[in-house]
């Protein structure tokens, strides 16, 4: 493709810093993109689409597969960038960023030309009535991806890979957070053609000139507060949104579960990356018989875990959510929450920018308390009892927003019965929070949570535009409802109606015969 990449230039604006959150070091700086430049950024985009969406799919599945492959010859790298600016555990950015990212890639870059395919719908009826379709699945042109701090890696990749793979080209922005994951991702789609990926640096302000430049479609991965400043913004320009939010996702724990696998799975569930994730189990509803057991259990397979900057746990990575988790928590013991493990003075003490927080369970959460309505986004965990399944599943549906949620239970179909009442983007049963790299699994969110779906047939389609292809069956053939609308079209026109709403055989048979005596005369009159 002709052309040349497009260039970030330098900012006199003060430059983005790149921190250890583990210990408060600063890694390195990066000069952000001036927001004026984003419009430009977006127009030279704009410029190269058509030759990329004309490539086939097969070709452009060629390129991503280059990006994966230059992906495994700096894997140690990106790990290490992951693992220093989000301060976790190196065996978390390899499990939990790296690998659902190259996962993706690669079932997306088999799948995409199967799912891009042309649809052929009413292949029975189109020809009876004339009209043959075909749904073509088109890109819209520049999306424009802004990526969240939490996984920076994995969900950048997740807005732009099925973006790419649908013909768009795009411009994306990491977050401000985690600028050293961002130049990461600027290496490793340098294979790509001049144009058809460009990251740009900043904060707020350059993600705002990138809805305002305007994109073509917009995908956002962040919190609620952000995603509606975006949909307002995009709005104005008429430009549709994918938006995955975040979530307070509730984990319905019945009497006949497992317990070891539950307390296991909950656990994980609740504290990886420690506890800033969207799917992290923010509600854990526990079936009141067993709720002693389930606690008892849960706090001994804490005490086991490991903060050491190598170990289970990592650090928080902005100090905003150490406030948020540390509000949260004063907040709920204050007005009487028990603490189950853990608690404010527990694990690693801060010191010299560090953003240590340790994983803490409560039970007895309230209606006034912070926790209840706030998404807390940190390691924090509240137990509630309940009496049984209806009010487990009444709670998760009016307590929080759920992105996903879990039923835990050794009865399936008891499970999936719940399942089937919770409201959620995605329920699982007997495990939490995984299906989000799921690459084949649809995946998005419902009400606060989000809306639209990355992942999967629906995440490459969310990212084209359906249309329809009629043509016309016979060469020669002139419709019936064309002008003029005489005697006999009408007489047939009332027949077909007839015939398609006719209670009996008798009076369908009837209709039939009307239209047969009207419908050569009524072709014959039209112009």
């Amino acid at each position: 493709m002709a052309g040349t990449k497009t260039k970030v230039r330098s900012s006199k604006s003060p430059t983005l810093k790149s921190r250890n959150p583990q210990t408060g070091e600063v890694l390195g700086e990066i000069s952000p993109s001036k927001p004026e430049e984003i419009e430009g950024i977006v127009a030279a985009a704009r410029k190269v689409q058509s030759e990329w969406g004309a490539i086939a799919p097969q070709g452009r599945a060629r390129h991503l597969r280059e990006v994966r492959h230059r992906i495994y010859r700096h894997l140690d790298e990106i790990v290490e960038t992951i693992s220093q600016e989000c301060g976790k555990p190196h065996s978390e950015a390899l499990a939990h960023d790296l690998m659902p990212a190259v996962v993706g890639l690669q079932y997306q870059e088999r799948m995409a030309p199967k799912w891009l395919r042309p649809d052929r719908p009413g292949a029975l009826i189109g020809p009876v009535m004339g009209l043959t379709s075909r749904v073509e699945y088109r890109p819209f042109g520049v999306v424009g991806c802004i990526a969240p701090w939490n996984y920076p890696f994995f969900l950048s990749l997740m807005g732009m890979v099925p973006a790419l793979l649908a013909g768009n080209t795009v411009v994306l922005k990491p977050s401000e957070v985690t600028p050293g994951v961002g130049e990461r991702i600027r290496e490793v789609i340098e294979p790509l053609p001049a144009g058809v990926a460009t990251v740009v640096q900043g904060a707020g302000d350059v993600g705002a000139a990138l809805v305002d430049a305007p994109c073509d479609k917009v995908s956002f991965i962040g919190s609620p507060a952000t995603g509606r400043r975006i949909a307002e913004a995009a709005a104005k320009h008429l430009t549709p949104v994918v938006m995955e939010l975040g979530g307070q996702d509730a984990a319905i724990v019945c009497d006949d579960a497992d317990l070891d696998l539950a307390t296991s799975g909950v656990l994980w569930g609740a504290f990886l990356n420690a506890g800033q994730a969207c799917t992290a189990v923010e509600r854990a509803y526990v079936a009141d018989s067993i709720a002693d057991e389930f606690e008892s259990e849960l706090a001994a397979k804490l005490a086991r875990l490991r903060q050491d900057g190598r170990g289970d746990i990592g650090s928080m990575t902005t100090p905003t959510q150490l406030d948020t988790f540390k509000g949260h928590l004063t907040d709920a013991v204050d007005k009487g929450a028990t603490l189950v493990a853990g608690g404010p003075d527990a694990g690693k003490a801060n010191a010299g920018g560090t953003l240590w927080a340790y994983p803490t369970i409560i039970q007895g959460r309230t209606e006034s308390m912070e926790v209840f309505g706030e998404e807390t986004f940190g390691p924090l965990l509240p137990i509630v009892r309940v009496w049984d399944d209806d009010e487990a599943i009444r709670r998760a549906n009016e307590e929080g927003f759920n992105l996903s949620a879990s039923v835990w239970s050794g009865d399936r179909s008891r499970a999936r019965r719940i399942a089937s009442e919770v409201r959620s983007g995605t329920v699982t049963i007997n495990c939490h929070a995984e299906a989000a790299g799921v690459p084949w699994s649809p995946w998005g969110g419902v009400g606060e949570s989000g809306y639209g779906r990355l992942n999967g047939v629906y995440g490459i389609r969310e990212f084209t535009v359906p249309t329809h292809v009629g043509t016309n069956g016979p060469v020669r053939l002139k419709r019936l409802f064309w002008y003029p609308y005489g005697e006999a079209t009408s007489d047939v026109l009332r027949a077909v109606a007839e015939a398609l709403s006719a209670p009996s055989m008798t009076d369908k048979l009837g209709a039939a015969r009307r239209f047969a005596g009207s419908v050569g005369r009524a072709m014959r009159e039209k112009l």
